[in-house]
């Protein structure tokens, strides 16, 4: 590492020290508001490379981007339902050391994980209404082909509500904090397209009364299908492009010169998502048919309206007072929520898929066993001895990974109540980049992680 990469990573470090960002007793958390384990006993052992589409779903980036969000909350407010001395927790997990390291670290966060990203998208040329029109409105007409896509996935799936379970898991990390990122544009003074902006917030925190606030619909669903519905309880299953998406807006709220590419995104994930959440409502009530769907029901109806009135009342109106220029910077919005939607989707179908095929990736493991370990001498291997409950908290690794359980019984988790319990003997391939992690299930285990890059150098057969 270089000097500068020290530097990044002691700062890193200091995280470390708060219990709510250390790895906890359960894959899920329904009491304390706060926790977000983000495995920092592994910060010394990680190369946190810049981002780019080369290393965009590897360990680095997901432990980047967790970082990231909990920084980024610092400035959201959870409170618990109740607690014994609420003044003293609060003084604990936000604190003025807690938002100094955020000021130092956010910019560099920020930098490493987006600069790359954005960079791809080039924006150039002369603009005007008519054809900034005509783009959004292709642009919507390419959103609308859904063929084969993850709600596709789910309606095929063997197990309809363990996928559909996970999507709304997905979901949670934004909607259940819904529009605290817009929350830091409604403030300042800009005119009558504030107070149109201000509107589309008041929508979705129901005009003030709880029970129609957006936030509150979504935790109908969620109880609706047997979920817990206190934000982040599911941290540990959310996948590393759903916080990558759920941060860039976070990055562009943050910086008020990003105001007119927020207006992009926002004006495009407003016209988008109407449609989007007519057909994740029909995937529920297939999978669940008694779900409490009103969340997306009020969505598919209301986005409409806000989709017209952000793009007319608020960024043609924008264009219109600091003119033709600032197109460019509304397509930078569009063009990165599309890059990043496109993200979770591979993304989110390929969690689908790995935990689909959880068999299949059991028997390639017991396949490829014998000349795994016939080339152990030049395979880099992790010997783990781990007692009762010790938990892993669910993360990726960078290539393809071969576990293998020497004594003991270790329940591998493949996704949220996706579980099998390896005994000694017993092997599974980790597949690249997914989400998985483990619980000691004896008295202790000891079990290898073998790192062999590729399994097809060792299988016959692909899956």
């Amino acid at each position: 590492m270089t000097l500068v990469e020290n530097y990044f990573t002691k700062q890193l470090s200091y995280l470390g020290q708060y219990e709510i960002y250390r790895d906890g007793a359960f894959w899920t958390e329904n009491h304390n508001v706060w926790k977000r384990p983000l495995r920092p006993q592994s910060f010394p052992y990680t190369d946190f490379q810049d981002v780019s589409r080369e290393n965009l779903l590897n360990y680095s980036t997901f432990t980047l981007n967790r970082i990231l969000t909990v920084l980024y909350e610092q400035d959201f407010l959870y409170l618990p339902e109740s607690s014994d001395d609420i003044v003293a927790e609060l003084r604990i997990v936000y604190n003025k050391e807690l938002r100094e390291e955020a000021a130092v670290l956010i910019p560099e966060l920020e930098r490493k994980i987006f600069c790359n990203l954005k960079n791809e998208i080039k924006v150039g040329g002369e603009w005007s209404k008519e054809l900034f029109q005509d783009y959004f409105i292709t642009k919507l007409e390419r959103t609308s082909v859904t063929e084969g896509d993850s709600i596709d996935m789910i309606h095929q799936s063997s197990d309809l509500q363990l996928m559909a379970r996970f999507l709304l898991m997905q979901h949670a990390v934004d909607f259940l904090p819904e529009s605290s990122h817009m929350v830091r544009f409604a403030k300042g003074d800009y005119g009558e397209i504030q107070s149109a902006l201000f509107r589309v917030l008041l929508d979705e925190f129901g005009y003030g009364k709880h029970s129609a606030k957006h936030s509150s619909l979504f935790k109908e669903t969620l109880k609706s299908v047997n979920m817990y519905d206190n934000s982040h309880a599911y941290w540990s299953f959310y996948l590393n492009s759903s916080l990558l998406n759920n941060n860039y807006f976070h990055m562009l709220t943050r910086n008020p010169e990003n105001f007119f590419e927020y207006i992009g995104a926002i004006t495009y994930a407003e016209n988008s998502f109407g449609p989007y959440c007519g057909r994740v409502k029909s995937v529920l009530k297939y999978c669940f048919p008694d779900s409490d769907t009103r969340y997306y029901s009020e969505h598919e109806h209301i986005d409409g309206y806000h989709g017209d009135m952000t793009l007319n009342e608020i960024l043609i109106p924008l264009a219109d007072r600091f003119g033709s220029n600032i197109y460019r910077e509304f397509v930078k919005g569009i063009e990165m929520t599309c890059a990043l939607q496109k993200i979770m989707e591979d993304d989110l179908k390929a969690q689908i898929t790995w935990m689909e095929n959880r068999n299949k990736y059991l028997k390639l493991a017991m396949d490829i066993k014998k000349d795994v370990l016939a080339n152990i001498a030049n395979i880099p291997v992790a010997h783990l001895n781990e007692h009762n409950g010790e938990l892993s908290v669910p993360h990726v690794h960078d290539g393809d990974e071969f576990c293998i359980v020497d004594e003991g019984v270790l329940r591998f988790c493949h996704g949220p109540d996706c579980f099998t319990d390896l005994e000694a003997g017993q092997c599974v391939v980790i597949a690249k980049n997914r989400l998985h992690g483990a619980l000691v299930l004896s008295e202790y285990c000891k079990y290898r992680i073998l790192s062999i890059g590729d399994y097809r150098q060792y299988a016959n057969y692909i899956i």
